[in-house]
């Protein structure tokens, strides 16, 4: 699902837990380490909708991503360097395929002369076909891929240009969250030397190694997240938003994604171990029964594919859903709204 559905389940799944009192007694919700109180608090409201996006964190591409000021910026400069070398590439296709049409004008207007009711005009096509194809440099790129032969060879370096500016992406979040990681576990060990902080900067680490819809998308993801920010949260004052935190978390996984083609990770930690050891050169039974549970996945009906129009369309039906069963939680149980 894209960020804009998953921030909008986040913020309508922790409204549910906080106003319907059947699902807000449930252990999951109210136990010894979270607690979501009844009723709806604005800052609960964004906390949820920030741990729906964060899951998507270790994408370069995500809305998150988009949104985190470091990665936002270096995304910007790298979409508008791929966006220039694109049209550059356009503009340079369009000036040789129009520089040939006029190296090879002459024979181009003979022939065109013995073509009945263009002859005349033979001179006038053939500048204006050369004119058309240096301006296509320019045009929509849709309309430039759908052009014979050049449109092909465009498409190829075009993907190749995508490619590589995926790859700059995520070096600048893989530099992004392992220097921000570094530079807190030094700051941490000379002047607070707090072990949760330790665990926060292993946090950032992961985001930056960790394949997207892995880690983070995991029961160990949920884990040590929602203990970081119960540890943060603390310290704040504010210990009930580690229950709203928890909520969006989860919303995005088990709520969402498990609803996707891809499905989601059932544990991420046996995949990563097994990988390990076969890179050390270790094969035995043990390694391959650690990398089949991590192939492990959950799935649920009806399986769609985020972006497509039968996503999309769910997406939209899914949040009216769950919209309505606010609004009906809403009107039976009197539900409140307050700030924090």
């Amino acid at each position: 699902m894209n960020g804009r559905s998953h921030q909008k389940i986040a913020m309508l799944s922790y409204a549910i837990v906080a106003t319907i009192p059947v699902i807000n007694s449930m252990n999951l919700f109210n136990n010894k380490y979270i607690q979501v109180p009844m009723g709806i608090s604005l800052v609960g409201l964004g906390t949820a909708a920030l741990a729906g996006l964060i899951v998507d964190a270790d994408s370069q591409n995500s809305k998150i991503s988009h949104m985190n000021p470091l990665t936002g910026v270096s995304n910007k400069v790298i979409n508008s360097t791929e966006k220039s070398l694109k049209f550059l590439l356009r503009l340079l296709l369009g000036a040789c395929l129009g520089s040939l049409v006029l190296f090879y004008s002459k024979p181009i207007i003979e022939m065109l002369t013995k073509i009945k009711y263009i002859g005349k005009y033979a001179k006038i096509c053939t500048y204006f076909m050369s004119f058309i194809f240096i301006i296509l440099g320019v045009t929509n790129e849709r309309f430039y891929k759908k052009v014979p032969i050049i449109g092909l060879i465009y498409k190829k370096f075009s993907i190749s240009i995508s490619k590589g500016s995926n790859n700059f992406k995520r070096i600048a979040m893989f530099l992004t969250y392992t220097g921000s990681s570094m530079i807190l576990a030094i700051y941490n060990f000379t002047n607070l030397n707090d072990i949760f902080i330790y665990l926060i900067c292993f946090l950032l680490v992961g985001i930056a190694i960790f394949p997207h819809r892995t880690f983070l998308h995991s029961i160990e993801g949920v884990t040590i997240f929602t203990i970081s920010a119960s540890y943060v949260f603390n310290k704040l004052g504010y210990e009930y938003l580690t229950g709203c935190f928890f909520v969006g978390y989860i919303s995005h996984i088990y709520w969402a994604d498990i609803f996707t083609k891809e499905g989601v990770p059932v544990l991420s930690t046996p995949r990563f171990m097994a990988s390990l050891f076969k890179k050390l050169g270790i094969h035995n039974k043990f390694i391959n029964i650690l990398e089949k549970v991590g192939r492990l996945k959950l799935k649920l009906p009806p399986h769609i594919t985020t972006g497509s129009d039968k996503g999309n369309l769910f997406e939209v039906i899914y949040i009216i859903i769950l919209f309505v069963i606010i609004l009906i939680g809403f009107n039976v149980y009197g539900g409140a709204f307050r700030i924090i």
